[in-house]
């Protein structure tokens, strides 16, 4: 008698839901759930259309995961359209958004350097503090150069200390003169004083 092979039940097919169109995905980013608001920021991804809509949404959005979402987006675009739309948030009163809006603008390298010469003119010295923190992890090969002369120009200290703290990281001992300097700047203010005095002896033995 021979061998009956069995027979597998057929397996379902694995249905895969549709992508939700563009326009439907801009739609939602008015819906009422921020999950679903969420998910169509993320959706929009590499869809130039829906900038301005995004760029809205910053302001308007009150979930910060959602935000997070929404600036994540719109950072991939790296255009100057949209860096100056969100380089505008630095000067907010909402501490949190201007460190999200500072955060996402730090991994725009393409677009950023054509904002600096506004913002590290900026008459508000809080928008200069922020662009040393988005100096501080921007992957481009200037950065140095331009910490380098906020510390060395820029009339206020706590924009000096913002930017001696960003530069700290990559800093060498071809930047202790102008560290000193920035000492001699602002002989009242401590901290900026302290920052340099405990950065100088590990500068010294660096090329």
């Amino acid at each position: 008698m021979g061998l009956i092979r069995k027979q597998t039940p057929e397996q379902p097919m694995e249905v895969v839901p549709e992508r939700p169109s563009v326009e439907a995905l801009r739609a939602r980013l008015d819906d009422p759930d921020p999950d679903c608001r969420r998910e169509a920021a993320l959706g929009l991804d590499g869809v130039p259309e829906a900038v301005p809509e995004l760029l809205s949404r910053v302001l308007a959005e009150t979930e910060t995961n959602v935000r997070d979402a929404v600036l994540t987006t719109l950072a991939a675009h790296d255009t100057e359209t949209v860096a100056g739309g969100l380089a505008i948030h630095l000067a907010s009163d909402d501490a949190a958004l201007r460190t999200a809006v500072a955060e996402a603008l730090a991994t725009m390298p393409r677009s950023v350097p054509a904002l600096l010469p506004s913002l590290l003119a900026a008459p508000d010295h809080d928008v200069r503090v922020m662009t040393a923190m988005v100096l501080a992890d921007l992957p481009h090969p200037d950065t140095a150069v331009w910490l380098t002369r906020m510390i060395s120009d820029d009339p206020h200290p706590n924009v000096v200390t913002a930017a001696i703290d960003a530069l700290l990281p990559v800093a060498t001992s071809e930047h202790a003169e102008v560290l000193e300097a920035a000492v001699h700047r602002f002989p009242d203010d401590p901290f900026l004083r302290f920052t340099v005095q405990a950065a100088l002896p590990r500068l010294a033995g660096t090329a």
